[in-house]
């Protein structure tokens, strides 16, 4: 028997977020072609997060080069040693920036000045403090300040000295370009394991909501088949995901709460999922029930069929039983009248 062809991924994406009575089918594909339909979904998602992501890195880079260009004195760093031409150290407090706070300060020989420098940094959601020795950043992630100092960049990069001109030459052109190839390939390799981990966690909790929502609705349904079909509901708020990170990168509209609707409209089509095959279970139970009384006819019909063939029947051997009787008086009378006509005759010649 030739195989049923199987579906494009375009054709399964557009059966996911639209036709609800499709799913019962989606939930008895084998899992080689339902783990392939969320690879390749969970691949688009995370390019389009990666490009957003590079774009927003391209764009703060750029206005920090802008801001080392116009703001930033002459610099210079020879061993592990960072020295500005400015005397008097430069605070700049921008909430535009990711760095609202950015703090150069490389003439200080006192401990005491840098604590001062440290206070203000600890104020800032995300800073940096640039020293003669070391750099020190606070971010909204980490719990403290973290100091990195300088001789490691030529431990673990080779750079030994720099100045502030060849640090704007080598942000410009073909480097710019592969550093941003760079950081795209490492994001989607790291959002892609990142992502299919969390994804799969909703995956076993939305299967486990369907499970037993289908057994209150006494169904009984497999939990890998509602993975399955948890894995076709997260169609829509995946690609929802992807518009919206789209919107909030090239737009100043920010959507609130769009955790919240991501997960509320997976448990949405799960229900409904759930919904559509107890309508068939049911559909299915009516013409059950509706061949079982035809059938139930049919043998009503065959067993009346059969009393009447056999009600034929015996009318004929009744029919046959008095025809023999018929004949057997006929053949009796006659064997009388014969006997009467034989007692007669010589009664006849005496006469």
């Amino acid at each position: 028997m030739k195989e049923e062809k199987e579906d494009s991924f375009f054709k399964k994406l557009i059966i996911s977020i639209k036709d609800f009575e499709k799913y019962p089918e989606l939930a008895s594909k084998k899992w080689s072609l339902v783990l392939s339909y969320f690879v390749k979904l969970l691949v688009i998602f995370v390019l389009i997060i990666s490009f957003t992501s590079v774009y927003k890195v391209a764009e703060e880079l750029q206005q920090a080069i802008q801001y080392i260009k116009e703001e930033i004195p002459e610099f210079t760093f020879s061993n592990g040693i960072l020295q500005v031409e400015q005397s008097s150290a430069i605070i700049e407090q921008n909430n535009d920036n990711f760095f609202d706070t950015i703090i150069i300060d490389t003439n200080q020989t006192e401990e005491n000045n840098v604590e001062k420098d440290k206070e203000v940094l600890e104020k800032a959601q995300n800073g940096i403090l640039l020293l003669q020795d070391r750099l020190l950043i606070k971010t909204q992630v980490a719990t403290q300040i973290v100091e990195y100092p300088y001789n490691t960049l030529e431990e673990t990069y080779g750079i030994s000295e720099f100045n502030k001109q060849q640090v704007l030459e080598y942000f410009s052109g073909t480097n710019m370009f592969l550093m941003y190839i760079g950081i795209f390939l490492m994001l989607a390799l790291y959002l892609f394991v990142l992502y299919f981990i969390s994804i799969w966690l909703d995956i076993i909790l939305l299967g486990a909501f369907g499970f037993f929502t289908a057994l209150i609705m006494r169904l009984h349904l497999r939990f890998s088949a509602m993975c399955k079909i948890a894995i076709h509901s997260l169609t829509l708020p995946i690609l929802l995901n992807a518009l919206v990170t789209i919107i909030e990168t090239f737009t100043t509209l920010r959507i609130q709460y769009f955790q919240i609707m991501y997960i509320a409209i997976a448990y949405i089509y799960i229900i409904t999922a759930i919904l559509m095959i107890k309508s068939d279970v049911i559909k299915s139970q009516k013409e059950l029930a509706k061949i079982l009384q035809e059938q139930e006819k049919v043998r009503e019909e065959l067993e009346r069929q059969k009393e009447k063939e056999e009600e034929e029947k015996q009318e004929k051997k009744r029919e046959k039983e008095k025809e023999e009787q018929r004949k057997k008086e006929k053949k009796e009378e006659k064997e009388k009248e014969k006997e009467k006509g034989v007692g007669q005759e010589p009664q006849g010649e005496n006469a």
